[in-house]
């Protein structure tokens, strides 16, 4: 698993640790506060069902009373006063004396509701698939009993399951849609990371292959200034020496220009893209590049249907004069380049074709490599670098465009950039 997955996961886990016991103690208090608000509600029941009928207990009167009168006057007080859900309990033998519950009452000694400080204090417990809310209130009329509560709060629990199940749906709608941001987020950055360091693995690429290319021409540049320089030559020698020098120079230049273009673009300078018609473009390069082919005596000719594309002129402009470049480098005197724009299926084409001396199949899945060289002494005798074919696939991707080369040996070249 990658490091940025096992990042997001970590942090997943972390955020579900920390959900999980802040929704239990969420639910935890909204349970205990309503069992709390229940208690003292019931709480308030008993305790004004307990002021009734030590009001109403007339002690002097059930003295006097027999047996049967006594439970009987008793049994009437307390089921005036007190009212269902209640029983009365004799504290000496903790045996039930009035039960007006729907349950029977066992197991007194075990209640643990004695002596407890807080007044609505109370007890819970299970009975099957019911949940009793137990509460218990001592008296001083008749003296020795107790008041027993005893309430169902089974419908209190059902809603506690309740809010727990929407309690886990809300966090569980939390947790994914804070993953899922996790995800995206982390995802993205390095994404960006990932560019920045092709990027820049490029570069280190181009720069070392830079100073690899740049050390035979200064070697000999060097080497022809130290001959001029110490030794005593004929002119003949001296202007064949300085023509070296002057070729070798120009090449560098070629070479240093190229290599800045390639660098602007893998940093993504500002590119400005604007409506351009194709024909404005080509009649633009074939302007630049007549000149150079009629010296090299080759027919530049161009076709061109009316379509307009959104581009960056400046670098649309370089990656036809590049093809044209090395199309002409590629071609012999008396050969020729058609420069064609055109829309096909859709897409709107580019095309450079030349009647050169092609290129073999093995080498095409290297030509757009930089620095790469078919034939290299006759792309040095040129002026080439190898950074031509380079640059046109870069500028072919910064407009949503890809390059598709077709070549035959020493029948020509053809060069489509495909938007």
């Amino acid at each position: 698993m990658k490091l940025w997955k096992r990042t997001v996961l970590l942090m997943l886990v972390t955020l579900l640790c920390a959900l999980i016991p802040v929704g239990t103690l969420s639910l935890y208090i909204t349970g205990k506060r309503s069992l709390n608000n229940a208690a003292e509600t019931y709480g308030r029941q008993l305790e004004n069902g307990k002021v009734l009928l030590e009001q109403f207990w007339d002690n002097s009167k059930y003295e006097q009373m027999s047996e049967t009168g006594k439970r009987a006057y008793m049994g009437f007080q307390f089921q005036r006063c007190c009212g269902e859900g209640m029983a009365l309990i004799d504290r000496k033998s903790n045996a039930v004396s009035e039960n007006l519950t729907d349950y029977k009452v066992v197991g007194l000694e075990n209640l643990g509701l004695k002596d407890e400080g807080d007044p609505y204090a109370y007890k819970i417990q299970k009975l099957g698939q019911k949940y009793l809310l137990l509460q218990l209130e001592p008296l001083s009329r008749p003296e020795g009993y107790e008041v027993l509560s005893v309430r169902e709060v089974t419908g209190l629990f059902a809603e506690l399951r309740q809010t727990a199940v929407w309690f886990l749906g809300i966090y569980l709608s939390v947790f994914l849609i804070a993953g899922l941001f996790i995800y995206m987020m982390m995802r993205r950055t390095v994404e960006q990371m990932e560019k920045l360091q092709e990027v820049a693995e490029k570069q280190e690429l181009l720069m070392g292959a830079l100073s690899h290319e740049m050390r035979t021409p200064l070697t000999s540049i060097i080497g022809y200034s130290d001959t001029l320089r110490h030794v005593k030559l004929k002119d003949e020698q001296k202007d064949r020496a300085l023509e070296h020098i002057n070729r070798e120079g120009k090449r560098l230049e070629a070479l240093s220009g190229k290599m800045l273009q390639m660098l602007g673009l893998y940093q993504n300078h500002a590119i400005q893209m604007e409506m351009t018609t194709a024909g404005d473009l080509l009649n633009h390069v074939i302007d630049m590049e007549k000149e150079q082919a009629e010296k090299k005596t080759v027919h530049l000719k161009m076709e061109c249907e009316a379509f307009s594309m959104k581009m960056d002129p400046a670098l649309m402009e370089s990656l036809l004069v590049n093809l044209i470049d090395n199309a002409l480098k590629a071609t012999d005197a008396g050969g020729s380049i058609l420069v064609k724009a055109y829309e096909k299926a859709g897409k709107k084409i580019f095309e450079v074709s030349d009647t050169g001396m092609g290129i073999p199949e093995e080498e095409l899945g290297k030509i757009t490599d930089a620095f790469y060289m078919v034939d290299k002494s006759r792309s040095r005798k040129e002026g080439g670098s190898g950074l031509g074919l380079a640059l046109c696939v870069k500028v072919a991707e910064i407009h949503g465009g890809c390059l598709k080369i077709e070549s035959r040996l020493r029948e020509g070249t053809t060069v489509r950039a495909i938007f």
